[in-house]
């Protein structure tokens, strides 16, 4: 008998013009850099971040990118360096974490309100008590200097949100952080999609130079003193393209999904109708462990803030238009700003305001203090049970 070959079936990529590759969370964040063509890349090291700025000047060093790299003395400096770059014209990349954000917030206000294109990642961390592990303390900490704020989920959707921030930042002169959970998503390996650098250079032009740039031909002030009657007009012109921001990030993320396979909005709504009888609001990892395990909950939703700063309150509105006034809302904090509630609580409460639902706030794991499916569960039981007290800490020994 001779054994006939199995016939070969054809092997369909699931992206094509993607290489699939299993990669960190930090390094899916030096891909995207490199397939941006970032141009300048100031550094200063800080765990957990450290391995960005170290996988990008490898990147230089093989000739893999064609950048500028330089390390500076602090982060104050990397974000000054920074703000020079992008005014010479230049798409600038950095990343910093905790007190290395904290040391640059100065100059994050500079680069803002100079309507300067930068987009950064921070890997979220505390500041004190010392701790170098998850948390968004820091970030939350900087989110009135100006800065657009993205939070994603896992290391391909941090790789595909620099892509998209490069686009937002540059269309609209503001700059953006994208930020990542220490260790949870900065250090832990993923099957991630890279796109080919020419399916990017379709999507993502080179930068147009702006008329603020530095020109030597044409001289010019930056950052002078500005008279009263002059500066609202400033800061005016920042509030009208501030508001701007969710809808582009929206119209952003569906281009990006007819591009490449992937969509993206400012918030994502998980089994949210009129049946849903509670609602989790997660941030960042925590929205993994959440879409897990809501899936043996049909009464549960769960709404994903992927756009914090500006805070998207049209976007939340039409994910909850068709919810019941008697559906509860449960906000978890991974951060605490030194108030009675946390940062997402008042977000929230702020974007419903008028609404009459039942909010709770729940902090949960603040310094890197681990959220596993049975914290999740415990709080959906708490709300079943009705006992939720108004504010929470959730699994404290």
């Amino acid at each position: 008998m001779i054994a006939q070959e199995e016939p070969k079936t054809k092997v369909v990529a699931k992206y094509p013009a993607h290489v699939k590759k299993v990669l960190k969370g930090n390094y899916a964040a030096a891909e995207a850099a490199k397939l941006c063509r970032v141009e300048f890349i100031p550094s200063y090291p800080i765990t957990p971040q450290t391995t960005i700025v170290e996988k990008l000047a490898s990147m230089i060093a093989e000739g893999e990118l064609d950048a500028t790299y330089v390390n500076m003395d602090s982060e104050h400096s990397v974000f000054a360096a920074a703000k020079g770059a992008s005014l010479g014209g230049s798409r600038v990349f950095t990343a910093t974490s905790g007190q290395g954000l904290l040391y640059a917030h100065e100059v994050l206000h500079a680069i803002a309100h100079m309507r300067l294109p930068i987009v950064a990642c921070n890997i979220g961390r505390p500041s004190f008590p010392w701790n170098i592990w998850c948390d968004h303390s820091d970030s939350i900490s900087q989110r009135d200097t100006g800065w657009v704020q993205f939070y994603g989920e896992t290391a391909q959707e941090t790789l595909d949100t620099l892509i998209q921030s490069y686009m937002l930042a540059e269309q609209l002169r503001l700059p953006v952080f994208v930020m990542l959970d220490a260790f949870y998503q900065s250090h832990t390996s993923e099957n991630i999609w890279i796109p080919d650098q020419a399916l990017v250079d379709t999507f993502l032009p080179k930068r147009d130079a702006m008329n603020e740039s530095i020109d030597p031909t044409h001289p010019k002030s930056f950052g002078g003193l500005v008279p009263s009657k002059f500066y609202d007009h400033f800061n005016q012109a920042y509030w009208t393209d501030i508001n701007l921001v969710e809808d582009l990030t929206n119209e952003i993320g569906a281009k990006f999904g007819k591009h490449f396979g992937r969509n993206y909005g400012a918030v994502e709504a998980v089994n949210i109708n009129k049946n849903t009888k509670t609602i989790l609001v997660t941030i960042a990892s925590i929205v993994s462990t959440t879409r897990g395990v809501i899936q043996t909950h049909p009464e549960v939703g769960m709404l994903k803030i992927r756009l914090f700063k500006p805070f998207p309150k049209k976007s939340i509105l039409i994910a909850l238009k068709d919810i019941s006034k008697d559906c509860v809302i449960v906000n978890i904090d991974r951060n605490f700003t030194g108030d009675n509630e946390g940062a997402l609580m008042r977000e929230m409460k702020t974007a419903l305001y008028g609404k009459t639902y039942k909010m709770y706030n729940v902090y949960a794991g603040l310094g890197g203090r681990d959220v596993p499916p049975s914290t999740i569960e415990r709080i959906i039981e708490k709300v079943a049970n009705q006992s939720m007290e108004e504010v929470c800490w959730i699994d404290l020994d």
